[in-house]
């Protein structure tokens, strides 16, 4: 701790505990701004101080509590209220976890915020002894599917392959088409994961198309995300809505296609390769 958080502690703990002298500083502080004022600093340092153990517990340095005290103190709620300090406390509390959530889940803190994703935890290449296609092998090779069968039912069929199995396969179409492995798989479950919490295809289509966070996650260039966005999810042209492009490849497996119906389609394969980060930053 620095100098002025040992003086807050020393000089300052009675007095900023003390609710009705919080309640003054914080209407002080509205009125005639917190810059220049010593005791805003003072403050400061008494809440890191404060919420340390409660920024630590969600894996945050304890400095963190200081723009989330900040955050809270600065709202009305806290200088009217019955219980300042209530409202501190649950307000740093409500976006230390947040902060937590936004960390794990790979996400923004407005995300995070908001909820709807609980449970979702990313999981990062780093955490992993090798990466998923040295220890798997068979996911390094294009994936072949047979149309043999009773039903034409093959590997490729969406009813038979989990999310996870799923998003790997078409990872592994995308890599035979120019796509590097690893973000072609992280760009898929992205979206796959997103699908599930939107509802629909075109509200999913909309809210990644703006998400620059899911951008910066998978690292893809503008044009290749927008393109893999109307591969996986379909184009928004309401004209298109019942043709191959409309339904996208997401869609097309759900209804039963494999993957050898997708190396078929000239126009996807070649809309693929077109939309490759390699191919587009070339152009």
């Amino acid at each position: 701790m620095n100098g002025s958080g040992g003086a807050a502690r020393v000089g300052g703990w009675d007095r900023f505990a003390d609710p009705e002298y919080l309640r003054g500083l914080l209407i002080r502080f509205h009125q005639e701004g917190w810059a220049g004022d010593p005791e805003a600093g003072e403050l400061l340092a008494y809440c890191i101080d404060r919420f340390a153990s409660l920024a630590r517990k969600c894996g945050l340095e304890p400095e963190d509590a200081g723009p989330a005290a900040f955050e809270a103190m600065r709202n009305p709620s806290a200088r009217y209220a019955q219980d300042p300090w209530a409202v501190v406390v649950k307000g740093v509390a409500t976006t230390l976890r947040a902060a937590q959530f936004a960390d794990e889940a790979l996400c923004s803190l407005e995300t995070a915020r908001r909820g709807g994703l609980s449970g979702c935890r990313a999981e990062r290449f780093s955490e992993r002894d090798a990466p998923v296609w040295e220890r798997r092998p068979e996911l390094s090779q294009p994936f072949r599917c047979t149309l043999e069968g009773d039903g034409g039912e093959g590997e490729g069929a969406a009813s038979a392959a989990s999310v996870h199995e799923q998003a790997a396969r078409i990872a592994v179409w995308f890599h035979s088409r120019g796509w590097r492995l690893d973000t072609a798989w992280t760009a898929v479950e992205v979206v796959m994961r997103r699908l599930a919490d939107a509802g629909s295809r075109p509200a999913c289509y909309e809210q990644l198309r703006r998400d620059r966070h899911a951008r910066a996650v998978v690292d893809l260039p503008p044009k290749s995300w927008t393109a893999l966005l109307r591969l996986l999810l379909g184009s928004p042209d309401p004209g298109k809505a019942w043709t191959a492009a409309g339904k996208g490849i997401l869609l097309r497996l759900a209804l039963g296609e494999t993957i050898a119906h997708l190396d078929a389609d000239r126009g996807l394969v070649r809309a693929a390769r077109l939309a490759a980060p390699d191919l587009v930053g070339r152009r």
